[in-house]
């Protein structure tokens, strides 16, 4: 089993009830969680001092801590103490099975949230399939109720939320900033919400944190009020895998790049000019000649390449076709671009 607990919001500074933590602080130790994670908002205005507070008091904890940045850390320029103080504001962890990815989603100045589609493709890349996979950020990816602000989302929660259902294989998203605990399951991931350990914006009855267990293929998670007892929020199964229709759509959504590559260019226009006639709306080709000093980044941007000679780095190579059997060719790099997508031809 590893237990990890997970804090949240803080709030060092004006916010921050220091009798609160200091108890939070003693129990987690007698715990002996493998990992503490601590979910954004360790500051109130992003200063210096707040975060040298926090740092100190922090250092308390006996357990490592994973901490990223909230919105309210990147107030004022923030993220340059969070950098100085808890390290990068992207960071990931292993735990035996237990792949663990954190993300800044903070804004400057700003208290909405956006993960990026640089960080979308570094989480992708450090998940594995075989493994729990935990993505760890400050701001909500669905709507959390009684917060008062139900909607404050991520504005690319769509995109991350797909991202998830592609790439976790069955997993669990922390996160915090409503100061309101709440645990959702979205298809095969479960989402799981801290809320506030220290700060004197409580939304319940007591400052709170997360106790997570994991075993083989369950997750136990139970709510610890500070001065309140613990509240057992239950035991769900993880199930990997991905539902097939996330695919589909992707698929339908997704662009296609095709580039055509021949030392004729003229030759390879009138090609690619035929091409985008027949092809749906998500699909486009262009031209390039092998001596083109961008022929490098223009095979790396394409989806599928199409070489009309000789050319080892094509995808695929037609000579010599007449004009019927171009389109032909055409025709079929189209069915073959839609793949099983399924619709309309």
């Amino acid at each position: 089993m590893i237990r990890i607990v997970q804090i949240s919001d803080t709030h060092f500074g004006e916010e921050f009830k220091p009798e609160k933590f200091r108890e939070a602080v003693r129990q987690i130790n007698e715990m002996e969680p493998e990992l503490v994670i601590l979910s954004g908002d360790i500051v109130t205005w992003g200063i210096h001092t707040e975060f040298r507070e926090a740092y100190e008091a922090i250092g308390d904890i006996q357990a490592e801590v994973f901490a990223i940045p909230g919105n309210h850390d990147a107030r004022n320029d923030g993220l340059k103490y969070f950098r100085l103080y808890f390290g990068e504001v992207k960071k990931s962890t292993r735990l035996d099975d237990l792949v663990i990815a954190g993300v800044n989603s903070t804004l400057p100045d700003s208290d909405d949230g956006y993960v990026g589609e640089e960080q979308r493709r570094w989480v992708e890349r450090t998940f594995r399939r075989n493994c729990i996979n935990m993505l760890v950020l400050h701001h909500h990816v669905v709507p959390v109720p009684h917060t008062g602000r139900n909607q404050n989302v991520l504005i690319d929660a769509g995109e991350v939320v797909e991202s998830l259902m592609l790439h976790c294989h069955g997993g669990v998203v922390l996160a915090g900033h409503r100061h309101v605990p709440y645990s959702t399951k979205l298809l095969r991931t479960h989402i799981i919400h801290a809320g506030t350990l220290s700060s004197y914006k409580v939304l319940m009855p007591d400052n709170n944190y997360n106790v997570i267990e994991f075993e083989e293929e369950s997750i136990r998670l139970k709510l610890r009020f500070v001065h309140r007892g613990e509240v057992e929020v239950g035991r769900f199964a993880i199930k990997h895998g991905m539902p097939g229709a996330v695919e589909l759509y992707r698929r339908l959504s997704s662009t296609h790049r095709v580039l055509f590559i021949a030392s004729d260019a003229a030759a390879a226009e009138k090609i690619a000019r035929v091409f985008n006639r027949l092809s749906p709306e998500n699909m486009h080709a262009s031209v390039a000649t092998p001596e083109s000093r961008r022929i490098g980044e223009l095979l790396e941007g394409a989806d599928y390449t199409v070489a009309l000679e000789d050319f080892s780095r094509a995808d695929e190579v037609w000579e010599e076709l007449s004009q019927d059997e171009v389109e032909a060719r055409l025709r079929g790099l189209v069915e073959k671009l839609l793949g099983a997508a399924g619709g309309e031809r």
